[in-house]
């Protein structure tokens, strides 16, 4: 008898510890425009990598060969940030045409987890970033430091739809154009299934001068395992100063 009930508090024991060593659901900040109000795991390292197309107009194509995002988990509640990016730019004026293309400024932050969701109120985070000047190609290069500010908040409907969004306000760093800038985000996210996810995403900017940029884009998710995700994205612009369409490919890895 006592043997049995010693088998049987190991066997407890062992699903008890087996239970506690299955990780939480991998969230990223990609393929929506809308930062999530999740950080990632203490110690952990998260790589969120992409391509992207834009096409503004006729004239004008901008493409993000490669933006890159590395989030590390430093202490239980705080998250830091960088990002990296290379871009091009393709413009036809006149008959002619110009290709340009470099690393664009590199960008540093964190972010903050307010509170966790609980009944009735939803997930926050705050988060912070910096484009630090003269770290990139001459052509997207800042003269002064770049700033972004966002409020990011996520609630769940219920167990397979759940509701986003920022709000912020940024500075390019960009001379000239150092102004600030409001931003917004509101996205929806559906599970379809334990690997497949799709979302839809109206988001904007809100420049001190100048016009409006409302926009639309909707996209999926495709989990490989817990630690590997892929993602799809297309949208297009909602103002005469948006890009007509876009379109992302990327994918998403978690060590350890």
């Amino acid at each position: 008898m006592m043997k049995k009930i010693s088998l049987l508090a190991v066997a407890v024991l062992l699903s008890g510890w087996l239970t506690a060593q299955e990780k939480a659901a991998m969230v990223t900040d990609r393929p929506d425009q809308t930062e999530s109000a999740s950080i990632v795991s203490l110690k952990g390292f998260q790589i969120e990598s992409g391509f992207s197309f834009e096409r503004y107009n006729s004239e004008i194509n901008n493409t993000t060969y490669n933006s890159t995002l590395v989030r590390y988990g430093l202490l239980e509640k705080i998250e830091l940030r960088l990002g990296l990016a290379y871009l091009g730019k393709n413009v036809s004026l006149d008959g002619g045409s110009f290709d340009e293309s470099g690393f664009a400024p590199i960008v540093v932050g964190a972010k903050f987890q307010l509170q966790e969701e609980s009944e009735g109120l939803p997930k926050l985070a705050i988060m912070t970033t910096f484009t630090l000047p003269k770290t990139g190609a001459s052509i997207y290069e800042n003269k002064y430091l770049g700033a972004d500010f966002r409020v990011n908040g996520e609630y769940s409907l219920n167990e397979a739809m759940s509701l986003g969004g920022n709000l912020g306000v940024a500075w390019s760093g960009a001379e000239g154009g150092n102004t600030a800038v409001g931003i917004y985000t509101a996205v929806i996210g559906m599970s379809l299934s334990e690997k497949l996810g799709a979302f839809a995403e109206l988001y904007g900017f809100l420049p001190k001068e100048g016009k409006n940029d409302h926009r639309w884009d909707a996209g999926m998710t495709y989990s490989v395992n817990e630690d590997l995700q892929l993602d799809f994205a297309t949208g297009i612009g909602l103002s005469k100063v948006s890009p007509d369409f876009f379109i992302s490919l990327g994918l998403s890895i978690r060590m350890p």
